[in-house]
This record gives C-alpha cells, sequence and structure tokens, in this order.
C-alpha cells in the first residue's frame, strides 16, 4: 500500500513540475523555478557524500566554480554560439569538477569528522584566492560572459527550466539507485562505524573516494548550468561560501541520509530564499539572510531530525496506534443482552470421572454452544458471577456441581473472546500437554483452543 502511494506520489510530482510553468506563464516565476530546481539537485548531490558518509563537507562550492569556469572557458576558446551548444557541454564540464576532485578528495578523506569539515572549507577559500589572483585565466572582477542564447522572451526561461528538471531527475535516480544497493549499505556502515566497517572488509576509502566524485559531478553540471542561466561567471560569484550553506541547509531540513529529503528541503527552503531576496534585499545588505537564518532557526527546533525522518516516524506511530485500536475493536466485540434466561444442563456425570466432558449451553438469543470443562471436587465449586458483565473477562465462569451430577444455573453466562492462560480457581499458569491446557495446582483443564472443543476421557 505505501509502496503504492509513493509511487503515484512521485507520478504527480513529476506532472505538476512539467506542467507548473506551462500552467502559470509567468517568466518571474519560471526563473525562481530554474534556481529552485538547480539548487535541489546541488542538495541532493551534497547528500549523496555527506548524507550517506556521514562527512559534512562545506567546501563543495569548489566544484560549483570548477564547471561554471570550465564551460565559460570552452565557449570562449572555441566561439561556442549560444543555444543548444553549450548545453551540451554540460557533462564535460562535470567531468572536469570530477576530475579536479580525485586528488582533492584523497587528501581530504585521510581526516575524520571536523577535521574534515575544516580540511573542506580550506580548501573553498584557497581556490577563491586563486581565481581572484588569476585575472588572465578567470577574468578577474570583470568576469567571463556567455553568449546570448536566441529565443524569444516569453521562452527564455523554459529550456533552462526543463534541463535543470532533467539534471535533477538524474540525480535523485542515482541517490535511490545507491541507497537500495549493496554499496549504499556499505556508505551507512561506514556513516555508522568506519572502522567496523573496515573490520568487516568494506573498501571504505575507495568507497568514500567514488561518492565524493560522484556528488562533484552533479554540481559541477548545476554550476555550469547556473551560470549560462547567470550569462556572467567571476570569482565571487563562482566560489561563494553562501551556495555551500544553502546547499546544506536544505538537506539539513529535509532530512540528510534519505532520497526525498533534499527535494523536499529545496522544494520548501529555495522558493522562500528567492523571495527574501526578492522583497528584502534592497532594505539593507545582508537582511534576507537575516530573516532566513531566523526561518531556518524555527524549523531546526520543531523538527531537529529533518522533516522527512519525523514525518517517518509520526506516520509510523499513528499507523501502529490505529492497528492497535482496530485489533481491539475486533477482539473485543460488543454482545446484545439476552432476551431471556438462559437454562444450562449437564447430564449425569459420575463422581469417579476426573474431568467433565462437556457443557452445552443453549440460548435463545444468538444459540451459542460452549463447552467448559473443569474438574470435579467433592465440594461444589462456587460460582463469581457479577451482575455487571465485564466483556474483557480472561476465563470462562464456572458453576456450582452438586453430587448427584445435575446442574442447574438462571444467570447468563456469556463468553469472552480472550482467552486467559492463568488457571481461573488459583490464577497460576497453565501448562501444555499435547493440545491441553492444565493447572499444575488445582487440575484444572481446557483445551487449547479456548474451551471450544470436548476435552476426551
Amino acid at each position: 500500500m505505501m509502496k503504492r502511494v509513493r509511487i503515484w506520489g512521485l507520478l504527480a510530482l513529476v506532472a505538476f513540475t512539467i506542467s507548473l510553468p506551462l500552467v502559470i506563464g509567468d517568466p518571474t516565476f519560471t526563473s525562481i523555478g530554474v534556481y529552485v530546481l538547480l539548487f535541489t539537485c546541488a542538495a541532493v548531490a551534497w547528500n549523496l557524500f555527506s548524507g550517506f558518509t556521514g562527512y559534512i563537507s562545506l567546501g563543495q562550492g569548489v566544484y560549483f566554480g570548477v564547471g561554471a569556469y570550465t564551460l565559460a572557458l570552452l565557449c570562449q576558446r572555441y566561439s561556442i554560439p549560444g543555444g543548444i551548444g553549450p548545453f551540451l557541454l554540460l557533462p564535460l564540464s562535470g567531468l572536469v569538477a570530477a576530475l579536479f576532485s580525485v586528488p582533492i578528495g584523497w587528501v581530504a578523506l585521510h581526516t575524520r569528522r571536523y577535521a574534515f569539515v575544516v580540511i573542506s572549507i580550506a580548501i573553498f577559500f584557497l581556490f577563491q584566492l586563486l581565481s581572484s589572483n588569476l585575472p588572465t585565466l578567470t577574468g578577474g572582477t570583470q568576469g567571463i560572459y556567455f553568449p546570448a542564447a536566441q529565443w524569444g522572451p516569453d521562452v527564455y526561461d523554459l529550456p533552462f527550466y526543463y534541463l535543470a528538471f532533467l539534471i535533477t531527475l538524474l540525480a535523485t535516480i542515482t541517490t535511490w539507485w545507491l541507497r537500495h544497493s549493496k554499496f549504499g549499505l556499505s556508505l551507512f556502515a561506514i556513516r555508522d562505524d568506519e572502522e567496523r566497517a573496515r573490520s568487516l572488509g568494506v573498501p571504505t576509502g575507495r568507497y568514500k573516494l567514488f561518492t565524493y566524485v560522484l556528488s562533484a559531478f552533479f554540481i559541477g553540471i548545476v554550476g555550469a548550468q547556473m551560470a549560462y542561466y547567470s550569462g556572467i561567471v567571476y570569482p565571487s560569484y563562482a566560489f561563494n561560501a553562501n551556495f555551500d550553506v544553502s546547499v546544506a541547509v536544505i538537506a539539513f531540513v529535509g532530512g540528510i541520509g534519505t532520497v526525498s529529503g533534499p527535494i523536499v528541503g529545496g522544494l520548501l527552503i529555495g522558493p522562500l530564499q528567492q523571495y527574501l531576496n526578492l522583497q528584502f534585499s534592497s532594505i539593507a545588505a545582508g537582511f534576507e539572510l537575516v530573516l532566513f537564518g531566523a526561518i531556518l532557526l524555527v524549523i531546526v527546533l520543531l523538527v531537529p531530525e529533518g522533516i522527512v525522518p519525523s514525518l517517518s516516524k509520526y506516520w509510523k506511530t499513528w499507523i501502529t496506534m490505529f492497528n492497535r485500536k482496530l485489533s481491539r475493536e475486533i477482539l473485543q466485540p460488543a454482545f446484545s443482552a439476552p432476551t431471556e434466561i438462559s437454562q444450562v444442563h449437564i447430564g449425569s456425570i459420575s463422581l469417579q470421572d476426573s474431568f467433565v466432558k462437556s457443557t452445552l449451553i443453549e440460548q435463545t438469543s444468538n444459540h451459542v454452544a460452549l463447552n467448559i470443562p473443569h474438574r470435579l471436587t467433592e465440594q461444589p465449586v462456587p460460582v463469581f458471577v457479577s451482575a455487571r458483565t465485564n466483556p474483557k473477562l480472561r476465563a470462562q465462569r464456572l458453576v456450582s456441581v452438586s453430587h448427584d451430577g445435575s446442574i442447574t444455573m438462571q444467570e447468563q453466562m456469556i463468553a469472552s473472546s480472550v482467552i486467559s492462560w492463568r488457571c481461573p480457581h488459583c490464577r497460576r499458569p497453565f501448562l501444555l500437554r499435547d493440545n491441553t491446557c492444565y493447572c499444575p495446582r488445582c487440575g484444572f483443564t481446557r483445551p487449547l483452543s479456548g474451551g471450544r472443543e470436548p476435552l476426551s476421557s
């Protein structure tokens, strides 16, 4: 059931994303959608490494800048016209970013946890300084301009929007495949206990490096497309610290280590960030970041594990409570009060027999036949019958047995659907012999099926 709901929900989300710019038709809205999809894709790629391995990286913006400058230099060097041509070079830009990540990752992944965070930040600022001090390569503060696409203003944003959606979908499918593969289980083992994973034969170094390179590949593609959509790339744009913070926050809000967490975080945080940037950036420099941080603080306090893990936990709790309530209603049916007094008759019983074979109860209202075996003693067995019948009674009610073997009861006997595993006389736990439950103290017996079948003599 849940699998079917997830599939239909995913198909509905894909259809909604595809049809949204066509239905609204506002270029401003489509422009915001392009940035939201690109940031979501970057968050998915960031979660692919940091969420699955537990190594929090705040230097993935390096590969964003490398991908952006790779596409800009290729277009400038080979005079590639605007339009579809730069789109075809996006995989090459991601590949160059992945090649840069191999030596960087090999060095940085020799550290652990907090040391890795510091190393990733240091590498990011190192590339930022290099881009500022190499104006012949990066264009300096003037930057490098991209060729303009020859599309009309009404449809200019649509190719970028659908391409960003395609890249996000590809990154999500890759993440889902890794999450449900043996490779993904090894990454989670590294996140939980790397030393134990290594002792079990998991090549932790190669697995971490491969995931790091794969994450850099998608982030490089995102950087190249975002720079091409902006039309210019310069050092402070390509190597921006806000990109690392935004991507990490999106993943944390949605839930790191999950497939759908970065998508949920991107669809919630991305539009909010763009709206605050458009509305409050003119009031004061950085004012939109203050509001953004305050809103994120509230979200983190309410759902510290992320939106997707918290909702999943609440959903499982609700399903468990619902199933318990449903099972109680099934196991405790409501009995209607009989209109006539039932008559109970037992045939002649020999005192030499150790057990009563069966007791037939005839009820006019519902005609239920029950067999209530019990052990005979020399004294009559007292009957404990309350005026108020409790439907949660765990043992069958007993009747007093006279010495001549005849029994007549004037009270209604209602059987409970809950079978007790204790003796109704001494409350001692039953022992099991074949298909018969018996009390080791007083000798009371009943069949394993709860007294619905007569005992053999």
